[in-house]
């Protein structure tokens, strides 16, 4: 896959296995004063070696992850990046759904919060299961843009890599979007399919999380 550009200094590339620990630390950085994933997924350190080898892995091994980072050419730093799985065929959707779910039953080890943590991920699954069912499909599975770096249409152009190859592929994309990102995704054309929420006023801590998950499904359509 050739570079992608789409500004003066920024272009879009394969992530490498070896971008893995830059990937998280842009990530964890990202999410770092999120208190209600905090309290599912424990502190976000800038060094999560569980979380970089699982990422190094995907890159290597998963012929259905297509991750691609964000570059600032003047600085050859990643400033952003993308993770969509794209699943061509029923079975290898199937799959990956049973795996994990195999995987979401063991917490992250230093969650705050287990059951909120069960609880998130089921609220997911059910949704997935329930819209798109084991049929083929592309899922955004990580968006993340540097803050010093967003809004300039980083964010869209990692997301719009996706669209076009489920569009090319005639699949169905689908997102999971907090309430900030939710606009982002309409204006690439996602409708909103279901909103969920988790109140964490029962696990003892104060604040909902609100999920808009999001569907791209004209697969019939020609572009």
């Amino acid at each position: 896959m050739t570079p992608t550009m789409f500004s003066k200094n920024i272009s879009l590339h394969p992530a490498l296995p070896t971008d893995a620990l830059t990937l998280a630390k842009l990530h964890n950085a990202a999410f770092a004063n999120d208190t209600l994933m905090e309290i599912m997924y424990g502190p976000l350190t800038m060094e999560d070696p569980l979380f970089v080898g699982d990422l190094e892995q995907t890159i290597r091994d998963d012929p259905h992850a297509e991750l691609m980072k964000a570059v600032d050419d003047e600085s050859n730093q990643i400033v952003g990046w993308s993770w969509w799985s794209i699943y061509q065929d029923a079975v290898a959707h199937a799959k990956a759904e049973h795996e994990a779910h195999e995987r979401h039953t063991t917490p992250p080890p230093n969650s705050i919060c287990p059951q909120a943590y069960f609880d998130y991920e089921d609220l997911k699954a059910s949704a997935r299961s329930k819209w798109l069912g084991e049929r083929p499909a592309a899922i955004l599975q990580v968006l993340v843009v540097h803050p010093k770096y967003q809004g300039r249409g980083i964010g869209t152009k990692l997301l719009m890599v996706g669209v076009v190859e489920a569009q090319r592929l005639k699949l169905p994309a689908w997102v999971e979007a907090s309430p900030a990102g939710q606009m982002v995704y309409k204006r690439c054309g996602f409708r909103d399919a279901e909103r969920l929420e988790l109140d964490f006023a029962k696990y003892g801590f104060k604040g909902l999380m609100l999920i808009y998950c999001m569907l791209i499904d004209d697969v019939n359509v020609d572009k």
